[in-house]
């Protein structure tokens, strides 16, 4: 298997289908008589397809920009998470959604920046895809091999969950798990300090009597 053909391969045929679906909306657009209603649904309908064409190779090319580890460092994980949920709960609420978040206080290892990228776009697509007066959970708790992130419900599958999973991949999660109900990630404990290589005690000093 080569998973990089076979993203290639997924993404490609993703793409294909909003491109299709414009080519028969303009064909069929072309068939009708010419009346400004239904020139204008026409249109509306292109636009759509266009938006959404537009989204889909947009997550194209920030999964192919992804080609290098970023560096990872500790993070306060309970900030970050408070802040992306205090953040897109405006949006939430607009769809009459509940977002509930559940965490201790845990530093763990991570790419900040990459992470933050990863949950605003897990919520954003949970968002979009829940129906009305549903509930989106984000939890952080202590595990065995460090802290263990849950978002509930699960992501749709598509380029937006690859993007994702590949985000939390990137940004430090070394396992990932997706499954009907949801996803998890889990991530190393970022509070523990790495010593230097060199002795703390400068050699300079030590004299024998």
């Amino acid at each position: 298997m080569n998973p990089q053909r076979d993203f290639i391969s997924e993404s490609l045929h993703a793409l294909a289908q909003p491109i299709t679906a414009l080519r028969a909306t303009v064909e069929l657009g072309l068939r009708r008589p010419p009346e400004p209603q239904a020139l204008r649904q026409t249109l509306e309908d292109c636009l759509l397809l266009v938006d959404r064409l537009m989204r889909e190779l947009a997550l194209f090319r920030e999964i192919a920009s992804l080609d290098e580890q970023p560096p990872l460092a500790s993070c306060d994980a309970k900030a970050l998470l408070e802040s992306c949920v205090e953040e897109m709960a405006p949006v939430a609420q607009a769809s009459d959604i509940a977002l509930h978040l559940t965490t201790e206080d845990a530093h763990i290892e991570c790419h900040e920046k990459t992470l933050q990228r990863a949950i605003f776009l897990l919520l954003d697509e949970l968002i979009a895809a829940a129906p009305v007066s549903r509930e989106i959970s984000l939890s952080l708790r202590r595990h065995e091999e460090g802290y263990r992130l849950d978002l509930h419900p699960a992501v749709p599958h598509g380029l937006r969950q690859k993007l994702c999973q590949k985000l939390l991949h990137f940004a430090g999660g070394f396992a990932i798990g997706s499954t009907s109900g949801g996803i998890s990630v889990l991530f190393r404990d970022g509070s523990y300090q790495h010593l230097p290589a060199t002795c703390l005690t400068d050699t300079q000093f030590l004299t024998t009597h």
